[in-house]
């Protein structure tokens, strides 16, 4: 067997099936372009579940790709098991009704035989139970021996799983899988009461998936008309069985990653279990977020940016368990788009970017840690400590949300607990991580909606196909009403008035969201009503039109008139535009590091996000927008052409992160300022826009910043509105608007030195208090120790007066509890020769606690708070049974 790189590999693949026929296609994004059940693409046949319906547009009925996939229901495995991923590749071939089972067994082998030169005596396959079809092809026409086919039951060998007996409803079928043996000279496993291979002997390596029936309501599987293939095989699988690694992380693919830590951190692989686990899943897991970012998929705090955020913070705490207390993820970014930047030139032109947003969230888990550290020490000054032997109450579901949140190791949490006394509520932890993950299967497993038909796929089963846009040059069109969709995507032939549709035409003017800008917004007429078109959008070629009828009803099939609101359009074209202008501008004054990620162009305004590490100064958002206005009054012509997308590459024209495009594309040039691609509507010259201005500049993420702008109109109302905020502040302040700042500047100044006046006038005597504290002491052994309360003494002038006691009572251990405003502030201080015996940060803990709050800081000197002011007679006796308690009082 011939050891065949990961590339080699996927080549060889890829040529295969295209010599039987089937298309290679691109691997789609891992972001679902027209799947909104699905956060990440899962699987190769994501992309084509128009074709295994039998609806798709596709002229091709062989397919084969290489297509990256996310899952993270496992997430936990990953890097403790030999093969549990988050990103991975899938190889895959698909026939949409065309070959069927024979062909597809007889060609996998061949894959697996021929041209990886796997030994037929390695390899054994699994069939469904009842697939006598399978079974006569595996050993009648490829000739396997019957003792190497292996019958499962449907959780094992039925795709989706258990569908015949649980569901869903919908396209379903037997599965074959094909397994590497590792052992092959030992006698196979007794097949009696086996439900599936032991894992660690056997690995799959292949899965072919016969979708052939469609299961009903009543839980018959019924023949389907159209027989699919789906084939999945696992690139790194395959790469580790051919390279003879012991798992997938010691192939190529994994294995710089794994280096790249060893050399960070002084210690090699291999050396340290516990640390090997750790170095495997910051291999797997830099992967997965480089992807991610390069396909738009930015770190959030909801939906597949909270995923991708997860996955990173997993990755950077074990950075910080294994010495890396420093960002060192983004480093291995250009590691990644070395070793996969061929087949997916986008983790090249994309590394700016990725390594910008990697290093900012990195910087960030470090707060985050530090903050989970924090949040475990609130915790437990305020639980109840528990009997000997039994758990803390609520740390279980505490211990997980830290884990959850903040990515706070599980393992802290209860070395922490043990130190202070408490114990780790184990089960309740298992329980919500069980729960967790439940949730994370649930959204990753197949839907019953996962074949259901698409509005684009109702509309052609109707007769109907997309129709042309001729909104770059027209914002009317007389044009016929094709259909009009209803709810749950059902076509009506009448809608009536109040009703809300959508509305699909022949032709259209009207833009469909996308690229960043909104759909665009109007009017449709009939001869028999009208509708107010809110929003236009776009599946599959149709342009999809959301309105309410308005007057009268519509009818199917009738002429109409189509008229955009050429206000919002303009409005809109202008900010786009400027939005152009916008990134140009800010690569020339902040770098060329800056790139997009991410926009929305609106009649009402513009934001753009772009990478940037820090805040800018004031000083460049200035110069960046005194750029932006100098381009539109040089009044420069907007140029848009189609080109084959590898020209517009060579002409310098910039691909937007996260944006997907075809073998031809739409370039914008203005002037020769900025070059873009780009399918939005724009202005014809850069002097409509009228003027620009910035409005906000604010943090979207790590790495990660946004700016808000306006032009045109609302640039001028906006100055409109300033001028007379001015103009009224002048007329208030009695000075010309030209002295304005300076006078407010005068008046600031005047109120710092009023109140620090009043501070000073209305400061304690601390003199005075420090003889009052002395009088309520108490003396043992020559050690001073008091518990005083004083209303109104804020933390630092509490702290100045027991830095007075000290000087004045050595030994001395004292707390000091102050209500103030619904608030009880908490000081302690201990001599340093005493604390051996008891520390100021565990008695502010303990005295918080009784008031329900907490607090911490140094042996010798610590603050906190509380917030129930009935318990205050509480905590002044606990703090005196603590101090008793260390033989002090």
């Amino acid at each position: 067997m011939k050891p065949l790189s990961a590339a080699e590999i996927r080549a060889r693949f890829l040529r295969f099936f295209e010599s039987h026929g089937h298309q290679v296609m691109a691997s789609d994004s891992l972001v679902p372009a027209n799947d909104p059940t699905l956060l990440f693409t899962g699987a190769g046949m994501n992309q084509f579940k128009d074709m295994f319906l039998g609806k798709g547009t596709l002229p091709w009925r062989r397919v084969a790709t290489a297509q990256k996939c996310l899952r993270v229901p496992d997430l936990d495995n990953v890097g403790v098991t030999p093969r549990h991923h988050t990103f991975f590749e899938m190889l895959g071939n698909f026939s949409f009704g065309d070959y069927f089972k024979k062909d597809c067994i007889a060609w996998e082998w061949a894959f697996f035989a021929e041209v990886c030169g796997i030994p037929a005596e390695q390899m054994v396959v699994t069939i469904y139970r009842d697939d006598d079809e399978a079974y006569e092809v595996w050993t009648k026409h490829v000739g396997l021996p019957p003792e190497k086919v292996y019958r499962f039951g449907e959780k094992e060998n039925f795709w989706p799983a258990e569908a015949p007996s649980k569901g869903p409803n919908g396209p379903c079928g037997p599965c074959s899988e094909i397994y590497f043996d590792s052992r092959p000279g030992e006698p196979y496993p007794d097949r009696k009461g086996l439900e599936s291979l032991p894992a660690d002997r056997f690995t799959e390596i292949g899965n072919c998936v016969f979708t052939q029936f469609d299961r009903r309501s009543d839980g018959t599987l019924v023949p389907l008309p159209q027989k699919n293939i789906d084939v999945g095989l696992g690139l790194e699988r395959i790469a580790a069985v051919l390279q003879g690694a012991r798992n997938n992380f010691e192939t190529e693919l994994f294995r710089p990653y794994l280096d790249h830590v060893a050399r960070a951190t002084g210690v090699p692989y291999g050396r340290d279990p516990q640390r090997d686990v750790r170095m495997r899943r910051i291999a797997d897991h830099v992967r997965a977020i480089t992807f991610c970012i390069a396909d738009g998929a930015l770190p959030a705090n909801e939906g597949r940016g909270y995923v991708v955020r997860k996955i990173l913070r997993r990755a950077a705490r074990d950075g910080y368990e294994l010495g890396l207390q420093r960002p060192f993820l983004f480093e291995m970014v250009d590691g990644v788009g070395g070793l996969m930047g061929d087949p997916y030139p986008e983790l090249r032109s994309h590394a700016v970017q990725c390594r910008a947003v990697i290093k900012g969230e990195e910087e960030n888990f470090l707060t985050v840690y530090r903050q989970g550290m924090a949040r475990l020490d609130e915790f437990l000054a305020a639980a109840v400590r528990p009997a000997a032997g039994l758990p803390t109450p609520g740390s279980g579901e505490f211990a997980f949300q830290l884990h959850d949140t903040y990515g706070f190791p599980v393992d802290i949490t209860q070395k922490v607990m043990e130190d202070r006394g408490h114990r780790l509520d184990e089960p309740g932890f298992a329980a919500a991580m069980a729960a967790q993950r439940q949730r994370a299967r649930a959204s990753m497993a197949t839907a019953d909606a996962v074949f259901s038909a698409s509005v684009a796929v109702k509309l052609r089963d109707a007769g109907h196909r997309p129709g042309p846009f001729t909104g770059y040059t027209d914002l009317a069109a007389d044009t016929v009403l094709q259909a009009i969709v209803g709810d749950g995507d059902h076509l009506l032939a009448r809608a009536e008035p109040g009703q809300k549709v959508v509305l699909v035409a022949a032709a259209t003017p009207f833009y469909a969201q996308g690229g960043g800008q909104v759909g665009d917004r109007g009017q449709l007429r009939t001869a028999t009503g009208g509708a107010a078109i809110a929003n236009t959008t776009a599946l599959d070629g149709f342009h999809l039109h959301q309105a309410t009828v308005t007057a009268g009803y519509l009818e199917a099939g009738r002429p109409c008139t189509l008229q955009v609101d050429e206000l919002a359009r303009s409005a809109t074209e202008r900010n786009h535009t400027a939005t152009h202008l916008l990134h140009a501008a800010l690569r020339k004054v902040l770098g060329g590091h800056v790139s997009q990620a991410g926009s929305e162009v609106s009649p009402e305004r513009l934001r753009f996000d772009y990478t940037q590490p820090e805040k800018p100064a004031a000083e460049q958002l200035q110069r960046v927008e005194d750029e932006v206005n100098a381009q539109i009054l040089l009044a420069n012509e907007v140029q848009a052409v189609v080109r084959p997308l590898e020209a517009a590459r060579r002409l310098g024209f910039v691909a937007l992160f996260g944006e997907k495009y075809g073998e031809t594309v739409r370039t914008l040039q203005v002037g020769e300022f900025s070059r873009e691609l780009c399918g939005g509507t724009h202005v014809r010259n850069s002097g409509n826009i009228g003027s620009f201005r910035i409005v906000a500049e604010t943090a979207v993420a790590a790495g990660t910043r946004r700016l808000e702008a306006i032009t045109g109109t609302a640039a001028l109302e906006q100055a409109q509105r300033e001028r007379h905020q001015l103009s009224t502040l002048s007329a208030a302040l009695k000075v010309p608007p030209a002295r304005v700042v300076d006078r407010v500047q005068e008046l600031v100044d005047e109120l710092k030195k009023v109140r620090k006046d009043l501070e000073k006038a209305l400061a304690p005597d601390l003199e005075t208090e420090l003889g009052r504290l002395r009088g309520v002491a108490a003396v043992r052994d020559g050690v001073h120790s008091v518990v005083f309360e004083r209303p109104g003494l804020s933390p630092k002038d509490a702290q100045e007066l027991l830095r007075s006691a000290q000087r004045a009572m050595d030994p001395l251990v004292a707390v000091v509890l102050s209500p103030v405003e619904g608030e009880v502030h908490v000081v302690a201080a201990v001599s340093p020769s005493l604390l051996a015996r008891i520390k100021a940060g565990d008695l502010v803990k303990t005295v918080t606690a009784v008031l329900g709050g907490g607090g911490g800081g140094r042996p010798e000197l610590a603050q906190g708070k509380g917030k129930d002011l009935s318990r205050l007679a509480a905590a002044a006796a606990a703090a005196t049974a603590a101090i008793a308690a260390a033989g002090l009082r």
